[in-house]
């Protein structure tokens, strides 16, 4: 009984040590592929490794050519039963101003294993407070504005609710 507690003991620790040592860096370079065959680059960035995730600062993004938006700052953290993903400082480019903020302050983007089934958002920038949720089962976008700001530039794609207030939904 002993051998099997040290040999899962060691599998457990194994497991650890290879994540916390792993290179994440060349998980963003297979991030940053995946996005080039969409036609997204991300570059000018600097890129640190943390033991738990990686944080990318001063980075700008380009949609086919041209320059959409700046993110100062990206920091993923992958805990195995609870990832986060957050984002400080988006500015976008005034080309696309009248279907997209002009800036996000703070997003916040979390998966739990307690919650398996869906993905929540969290948002703050020139159009209010933005919560919203995506479930990949059902392949729905729903994201609600309950406290808006300017909303005027993608007022077109927004529904008005008596009880949510303005809110986005889709499938994709």
């Amino acid at each position: 009984m002993q051998m099997v507690k040290r040999i899962i003991g060691g599998f457990f620790l194994s497991i650890l040590l290879l994540w916390l040592l792993s290179p994440k860096q060349e998980l963003f370079y297979l991030l940053e592929k995946e996005l080039k065959k969409s036609g997204v680059i991300i570059s000018n960035e600097r890129f640190q490794d943390r033991w738990f995730g990686f944080v990318i600062e001063n980075a700008d993004i380009y949609v086919k050519g041209a320059k959409m938006a700046q993110v100062s700052k990206l920091e993923l953290n992958i805990f195995f039963l609870y990832n986060t993903l957050k984002i400080e400082g988006v500015t976008t480019n005034e080309a696309i101003h009248n279907v997209a903020p002009k800036d996000i302050n703070y997003t916040e983007i979390k998966y739990s294993v307690l919650d398996p089934l869906k993905v929540t958002l969290l948002a703050n920038g020139s159009f209010g407070i933005a919560k919203g949720a995506v479930t990949p089962l059902d392949k729905k976008i729903k994201i609600l504005l309950p406290v808006v700001k300017d909303i005027k530039a993608f007022k077109k794609f927004l529904k008005k609710d008596k009880e949510e207030g303005w809110k986005y939904e889709t499938n994709y």
